[in-house]
């Protein structure tokens, strides 16, 4: 008989705070955010890395060797162990993050298998992922140890702090330095060096967490389909070398609004997909991976009639997008701080287009972050952060590529039919 989702994690949990192992510098106090920072709410990124069962150490002494780690990359990552000391300013005072180490009664295969019942509550802190507000701190770590002696690696970063990129950078360094403890992670935070807010500290965020009536599901996309895919585009698209981001993200939005029609049983409505888009190697000259912040734009395609959603047309739409963004400085004309800027002037404006976005992490190689015991089994993130949503990553195999897709309940069930869509991409029922 299945133990129900609220019975599986034992009562014998360990919550500890994991402070720097160093203190932190006195002028680097106080870690003034940028105007994309406090338009964000707290939006807690939420990140799991699934590992088979480990033979070589004892439950206690993982537990010991990921603390330790962590207490030594919050020294270089110091903002995360620090508190909001008001909307523009975090307070770096060492106060630590939190850490769980919880024992889950089932094998690792049944929570893989049944994501969406047994995630939030029991990898990740209940009321966490992607929510709004935590009056805890600004990063929360967990072990989860599974009967079998597989374990889940899990984190959910303030994206007050920083991005995806972020995200990535932070646990590339937990995991080298579990490795390794002799390494040494060198972040750069940038604070609101590029993006000051114009007019004093923002009184509320501007984008928040909205996940009513949503579900989320993941698709693959193998590598061998997508080649002949994009080769395909290519040809008649007149662009060269259309990349594996481009061509899902494009499928996805043609899926997505045809669901929405289908649903909605009315005809095609004006439509627009929100590309975000990493500008570190747009800067002059490009910063580096390790810089930390939210530093992205975003690029908008829109299609006002139902024939302009083909695969060809959006595609390219997309690659001139992208051209146009390269043509200008990413800090002093950013088009997300532009329309940020919008929402502040005029926050009840009605948008005459059906908004969706996609969100690309698939040079984040997440099958590659290696704590010590081998690369995970599974990588993945719970729904969110809002509806229409697509997160794209690499797959195991690096080539192919992962989607996340979170929308309306209803328009999930036509977008899962979608022959068009299932031509290419596969549903992946587990996690």
């Amino acid at each position: 008989m299945a133990i129900a989702p609220s019975q599986l994690v034992s009562p014998v949990t360990e919550k500890i705070i994991v402070k720097p192992s160093l203190p932190t510098p006195s002028p680097l106090k106080y870690h003034k955010l940028s105007f994309i920072d406090q338009s964000l709410s707290h939006l807690y990124i939420p990140l799991v890395f699934f590992y088979s069962k480990q033979q070589q150490e004892f439950d206690q002494l993982v537990a010991n060797k990921l603390q330790n780690s962590l207490a030594t990359t919050l020294s270089a990552y110091y903002p995360y162990a620090g508190r909001m000391r008001d909307s523009a300013t975090i307070e770096c005072n060492d106060r630590g993050i939190e850490f769980l180490n919880v024992r889950i009664s089932c094998p690792m295969s049944e929570m893989l298998n049944n994501p969406h019942d047994y995630a939030e509550g029991n990898i990740f802190t209940k009321d966490l992922p992607w929510k709004n507000s935590f009056d805890g701190s600004l990063l929360v770590a967990q072990l989860s140890h599974f009967d079998c002696g597989g374990i889940a690696i899990s984190t959910c970063l303030s994206h007050k702090v920083g991005d995806g990129g972020s995200v990535a950078s932070f646990i590339y360094d937990w995991a080298k330095i579990t490795r390794n403890p002799n390494q040494i992670a060198r972040p750069k935070f940038i604070s609101d060096t590029f993006f000051p807010t114009p007019n004093g500290p923002l009184i509320a965020p501007l984008i928040d967490s909205k996940l009513d009536k949503c579900v989320h599901k993941k698709f693959h996309f193998s590598a061998s389909k997508l080649q002949g895919l994009r080769a395909k585009i290519a040809a008649e698209a007149g662009i060269k070398n259309p990349t594996r981001a481009e061509v899902v993200s494009a499928l996805l939005f043609i899926s997505a609004t045809k669901a929405a029609s289908k649903i909605n049983n009315t005809s095609f409505r004006p439509s627009k997909l929100i590309n975000y888009v990493d500008i570190r190697p747009m800067t002059t000259p490009p910063l580096s991976r390790n810089v930390i912040g939210n530093l992205l734009t975003v690029t908008s395609t829109t299609a006002s009639h139902d024939e302009e959603m083909e695969l060809p047309r959006l595609v390219r739409e997309f690659r001139k997008e992208f051209e146009q963004v390269y043509k200008k400085d990413p800090v002093q004309h950013n088009s997300l701080v532009l329309k940020l800027l919008e929402i502040m002037e005029s926050p009840y404006a009605i948008d005459e287009f059906d908004t969706y976005y996609c969100s690309n992490m698939c040079k984040f190689s997440g099958y590659s972050i290696d704590f010590g015991w081998g690369k995970p089994e599974r990588v993945c993130a719970p729904m969110g952060p809002f509806k229409n949503f697509f997160i794209l990553s690499a797959d195991q195999n690096m080539d192919g590529v992962e989607a996340m897709v979170t929308l309306e309940e209803q328009h999930m069930l036509a977008f899962e039919c979608d022959e068009e869509l299932l031509e290419f991409a596969s549903p992946i029922s587990s996690f």
